[in-house]
């Protein structure tokens, strides 16, 4: 389950939900945003309407949001849902709305989306497809069973602990839709290398994503100086990053 109270920190602390560090990105697989807005895009129009479930501070929503005709954000965090309303507000495209729901019981009108997006957050396949209309699209991405592996071994804790030898968490989504009744069309997995710049970028990262909820620089330290000593080299600490994008269909 997603966690609003650390969102609403990262929110009161940084601002938003802003994933920073300075990095050099390496995307061996492609970029899964580029892939992710892609795909969004190409079942978006004028009459299209959008709901993003989990849409932290907006601004992965405020990059798409001009393909479609009517855009619905929303989230359990209040702080990030304030974050979202000012990006709106400085740079946003018109017919867009943030609203406080629990995706797992939005309280939206059946068939209210044409096309619903998640990006890394909670999936309720009966509750998303009850919510797309009849040939509707749902395009979700999602953390991969290896992602961060090696300092999650060396903190021995993690999201997904212990799962990288495990059954494909993409497996289990695609399951868990093609049961609720969608028809998957599409599912891909995602390797990403993330190059910091130098430690405090790194620990400004870890602070700002679930990762280690509770991860804490002072208590951490120790397994954070391990880290960097291991996976540090001439371009920068390395962290391997995992993930996964599935669009399915509801039956039209």
């Amino acid at each position: 389950m997603m966690n609003p109270d650390f969102y609403s920190r990262v929110a009161d602390e940084f601002g938003g939900y802003t994933s920073g560090g300075l990095r050099t990105d390496v995307f061996p697989d492609g970029d899964p945003e580029a892939a992710f807005d892609e795909l969004a895009r190409g079942v978006g129009g004028p009459h299209v309407r959008l709901v993003d479930v989990g849409c932290a501070d907006g601004r992965s929503l405020l990059r798409i949001a001009p393909a479609f005709g009517s855009v619905l954000g929303v989230d359990m965090s209040e702080a990030m849902l304030e974050a979202a309303e000012r990006r709106r507000a400085e740079s946003g495209p018109a017919g867009v709305r943030f609203e406080r729901r629990d995706a797992s019981r939005t309280g939206l009108p059946e068939g209210e989306a044409d096309v619903l997006t998640s990006r890394r957050g909670p999936l309720f396949p009966g509750e998303f497809l009850r919510v797309l209309r009849s040939g509707g699209h749902l395009i979700y991405m999602g953390i991969g069973e290896r992602d961060a592996r090696v300092l999650k071994e060396t903190f021995g804790r993690g999201q997904l602990y212990g799962r990288w030898d495990g059954r494909p968490v993409m497996d289990e989504v695609v399951e868990e839709l093609t049961e609720a009744g969608f028809t998957v069309v599409l599912e891909k997995t995602f390797r990403t290398v993330e190059f910091y710049h130098s430690p405090v970028e790194l620990d400004t990262f870890l602070r700002q994503v679930p990762i280690f909820e509770d991860y804490d620089t002072v208590a951490d330290q120790a397994a954070f100086e391990r880290y960097v000593a291991s996976a540090g080299s001439g371009r920068g600490i390395r962290l391997d990053r995992h993930w996964f994008v599935v669009q399915g269909r509801r039956a039209a």
